[in-house]
């Protein structure tokens, strides 16, 4: 038995096969972008849910330690909230059209 290695002949991929190549990939590219689209929205809600819940326990604290301050801490608080609302509405509204 011979160790040889057999390599076929290399040959330049056909016109046919070629249009195939590129009708495939343009299928693909809708729900490669859409994906992308997703893990973004994803990322960026967990990253404003994440920083939403530190801020609200600091609020707690924070009326716990000085309570006079109690509307201005909501005030922070909600504005943050408002913040990372509108910036998760504008990700989402950038594939809108497109």
């Amino acid at each position: 038995m011979s160790k040889e290695i057999v390599v076929a002949p290399s040959r330049r991929p056909s016109r046919r096969e070629r249009q195939l190549g590129t009708t495939l990939r343009n299928a693909q590219l809708p729900a490669q972008i859409a994906a992308a689209r997703i893990e973004a929205a994803a990322f960026t809600t967990h990253v404003a849910l994440h920083h939403a819940g530190m801020l609200s326990a600091t609020e707690a604290r924070l009326i716990q330690q000085s309570p006079l301050g109690e509307p201005r801490y909501k005030a922070i608080a909600d504005a943050f909230a408002g913040y990372a609302c509108h910036e998760i509405a504008l990700l989402a509204n950038k594939g809108v059209g497109s």
